[in-house]
């Protein structure tokens, strides 16, 4: 659409996709109108923690297989060079890739203890750059907040002007990015309008228990001419990764987001799950008092194809029983069902505790953890208020207005 990349980059920590999981995302960027997939799971021992080991001859068939299979769809291979790595190493770990098609690499130096590498970062994109004769993209170690630091100075002061250099938003996870404070990321990067490596839906790491299925929301359309171009971070579902992709590619498109969104959650079945996963706040939240029907609906939701979205399945499932249980003790001491008949219709009330222990977050349950961390004007983080979110789940709110009612009729 505007000459810039626009996709998804497999940057997460935790269980790596599959190589058929990758060409269904491609397959689907393809088909949506995105132009870009980048392959940086940071798990991926040859991509970061064995960084110096040759990829092996079957991930380079693989490499070459996603090159080649949506020829639409760029793919560039990630590395994450160590604090000892120097321009010929990086080059000839990722000489395989380039004669296998690759035509940009991505050199990913986040998440590292290095601040003060910025001039060795610098001289290794441009030395990869030249050796190899591709694109080069950087993940640098400031990546996020609007502020400069020394480290961006040495990286930027030189740099191709071609390499692009990627930035997160304001805080590292974001709800919100706008035009200005795009514009503030080029001002502190020698003018250098940012590739947006923007993480969403990812849930790892202190996010492992949320599932972020919902639409593409909270981004000014200003972005798109402010930035260098955008790339989602997905879950480690693929699956359950789709309707946010499919989402963000019809709002890069100018077409309606809301709507892509609605068809991708109905055809993959997602979208009873979705509001089930939501918080307050989302574009798809169920409402803080919805009806008997909608947790009929949860409570009977069947499973699903997907192995890693079972844990949230069944606790909302749970979660909804209790909810269900919660109006019928409220519908019975209205109705002055004699209170032995409450008693039993109330034990399922008592699941309430054993449903705020599961690991996995549903039905608004708090608290919500997220990386909502800045970063600050020598690189370090920040963390802000919202990294750790309190809500009352459904569940809970729900009981309260059962032992209320309860109350109540006691008192009475």
């Amino acid at each position: 659409m505007s000459g810039k990349p626009f996709g998804v980059i497999e940057g997460f920590y935790g269980d790596p996709w599959s190589e058929e999981e990758r060409l269904r995302c491609i397959e689907v960027l393809a088909e949506n109108g995105a132009d870009t997939y980048v392959w940086a799971p940071k798990s991926e021992p040859r991509h970061r923690d064995r960084w110096d080991e040759p990829f092996t001859g079957a991930e380079v068939a693989s490499f070459a297989r996603m090159i080649a299979h949506r020829p639409s769809v760029n793919v560039s291979i990630g590395l994450t060079p160590g604090s000892d790595a120097d321009s010929a190493a990086v080059a000839a770990k990722l000489r395989p890739v380039v004669d296998a098609g690759c035509r940009t690499v991505t050199l990913c130096f986040d998440d590292l203890p290095v601040l003060h590498a910025g001039e060795r970062h610098r001289t290794i994109a441009n030395d990869v750059r030249g050796m190899l004769g591709t694109d080069v993209w950087v993940v640098p170690t400031h990546y996020a907040g609007t502020m400069g630091s020394p480290y961006l100075d040495e990286l930027t002061d030189g740099l191709h002007p071609d390499v692009l250099v990627m930035w997160t938003g304001r805080t590292v996870v974001t709800d919100t990015i706008d035009a200005a404070e795009t514009r503030a990321r080029a001002d502190v990067t020698g003018g250098r309008p940012p590739l947006l490596w923007d993480n969403v839906p990812v849930n790892d790491a202190m996010m492992s228990g949320l599932l972020h299925l919902g639409p593409y929301h909270g981004r000014d359309r200003g972005v798109i001419d402010a930035c260098g171009g955008i790339l989602l971070n997905p879950m480690i579902s693929m699956t359950a990764s789709l309707p946010m992709i499919e989402s963000a590619c019809a709002w890069w498109r100018g077409a309606d987001h809301t709507a892509a969104w609605e068809a991708s959650a109905d055809r993959l079945a997602l979208r009873t799950l979705a509001a089930a996963t939501s918080y307050p706040g989302d574009p798809h939240w169920p409402g803080d008092r919805p009806g008997r029907e909608w947790f009929e609906k949860v409570a009977s939701m069947p499973g699903t194809d997907d192995a890693d979205l079972e844990p949230w399945v069944d606790a909302a499932k749970a979660g909804a029983a209790v909810c269900l249980a919660a109006l019928d003790v409220i519908d019975a001491v209205s109705g002055g069902t004699d209170p032995s008949a409450v008693t039993r219709t109330a034990l399922p009330l008592l699941g309430l505790s054993a449903w705020m222990r599961r690991p996995v977050r549903t039905l608004g349950s708090g608290p919500r953890n997220r990386p909502l961390f800045g970063q600050d004007g020598t690189g370090k983080f920040v963390v802000t208020a919202g990294a750790v979110q309190f809500t009352e789940s459904l569940p809970e709110s729900h009981v309260r207005a059962a032992m209320e009612a309860l109350r109540a009729r006691d008192g009475a």
